[in-house]
């Protein structure tokens, strides 16, 4: 028997399988840490990218950092550490700096988790740290539209501040082709009106996993961007250990496309088709609830063959995840009608990740491998629920298994696919 073993919220999850059915890993390219993650970034720091107003810096006198919330594996305290250091070569100290902590459409990030984030020891070296909460119109600041119509809605410390710096991690994105760069700030620190203008633009040509050019979602991320004004941005790149590999600052998108084609090199996979595909989130945070964990679904969806199916293992301690998501599939009883009715309808936020939801369901046999997910949760998502792994994969794989190819993605929401007819060096046999 062969056995696969996967990431699942803090630990993992693993199955036997025959011996005779050809499995493969899809697995992103495995790099190493070059020197150690803080001097990654301090080095970023004594090298950015693209033109940055040094003079705006020194004359500053507030300076917001957005950072990423619990959803995402941003070393954001050892970023803070070091932008703390670099600042003050600028004049610039902890009683000028606010930092917010950012989650789009999340919920506002509680005491515990900034505590979590930021460090508390930290929390005290800055003037404040604040949740963003995307509903509460006092704390927006309207500043304008963007080219493509997107109203421009931002926290409004961040507005306030006279020199603004975003941190993040780039990944692969399902639509916006990858994440960081100014989105911590017209996401992240966004208002829902904002988020939502931007994120009507997945349905248009170009707004896919792993493509930037003419990707009308990114292209009215940085537009939305200039118009807040972020001056720099620190990004990192992370292994599958959730390592640095890659730090980059500097302009906003020059230093954001170096970290995009590092990134690439790393993310692409060359894969052929499979019958079975078993996708893993990556494990805590990426699991962490089903709104996040459907962002697996997206390369699994490319590689599993017509009439395959999907295991989707994400523990989701957070169950669905998001309200609006969770209430529009408890509406329907078809997944058909789900689709339909979201295409009728005004684009809105949360339903939209019912709409992404349904969608893979109707092309592939889908499983989820939860053992936090309850039965009437699962009855509401409209999707089949097995405790372990074992369970899923006895379920699928038939009688005679002869010619029956599995794919095992570890790390599905990072992946680029790259559909071959043939096996690649890419993918590991098993």
């Amino acid at each position: 028997m062969k056995t696969i073993e996967v990431p699942y919220g803090h630990g993992t999850q693993s199955c036997s399988i025959p011996d005779d059915i050809d499995c493969v890993y899809g697995r992103l390219k495995s790099v190493e840490p070059s020197i150690e993650a803080g001097e990654q970034i301090s080095t970023a720091l004594l090298n950015l990218i693209g033109d940055i107003n040094f003079d705006k810096l020194r004359n500053a006198k507030s300076v917001a950092i957005a950072v990423s919330d619990m959803t995402r594996p941003v070393p954001s305290r050892l970023i803070l550490e070091k932008l703390l250091l670099w600042l003050a070569e600028f004049g610039i100290y902890g009683d000028q700096i606010t930092v917010l902590v950012g989650g789009g459409l999340h919920h506002p990030a509680t005491r515990e988790e900034m505590i979590y984030i930021v460090g508390e020891e930290l929390q005290k070296r800055v003037k404040q740290v604040l949740p963003h909460d995307a509903d509460d119109e006092a704390s927006l600041t309207f500043l304008g539209t963007s080219p493509l119509g997107t109203p421009v809605y931002v926290n409004k410390y961040f507005a306030q501040a006279d020199y603004k710096i975003v941190t993040g991690m780039v990944d692969a994105h399902q639509f916006m082709g990858f994440t960081a760069g100014v989105k911590g700030a017209v996401i992240g620190l966004g208002g829902r009106q904002t988020i939502t203008g931007n994120h009507v633009r997945l349905f248009q040509p170009g707004a896919e996993l792993g493509h930037m050019e003419g990707n009308p979602a990114r292209m009215d991320l940085e537009d939305c961007g200039r118009i807040i004004g972020v001056d720099m941005i620190v990004n990192v790149v992370l292994n599958t250990q959730k390592k640095v590999i890659k730090a980059v600052a500097g302009h906003p998108v020059a230093a954001h496309r170096v970290a995009v084609e590092f990134a690439k090199s790393i993310f692409g996979v060359s894969m052929s088709l499979a019958d079975i595909v078993i996708a893993s989130p990556g494990g805590f945070p990426k699991d962490i609830n089903a709104y996040q964990a459907q962002k697996a679904l997206t390369p699994a969806l490319q590689l599993v063959k017509p009439g395959g199916t999907i295991i989707l293992v994400a523990q989701c301690v957070e169950g669905s995840g998001e309200e609006s998501f969770e209430e529009t599939m408890a509406i329907y009883d078809d997944l058909s009608d789900v689709v339909s009715s979201f295409k009728e309808k005004e684009f809105v936020i949360g339903p939209h990740k019912a709409y992404l939801w349904a969608r893979t369901f109707l092309k592939a046999k889908t499983i989820l491998v939860s053992d936090k997910v309850s039965p009437e949760l699962a009855k509401t998502l409209m999707i089949k629920v097995t405790k372990s792994l074992q369970e899923a994969i006895d379920e699928v794989i038939p009688n005679s298994s002869a010619n029956l190819k599995i794919t095992v993605l570890t790390h599905a929401n990072s992946i680029i696919p790259i559909i071959r007819d043939d096996s690649s060096e890419d993918s590991i046999e098993i």
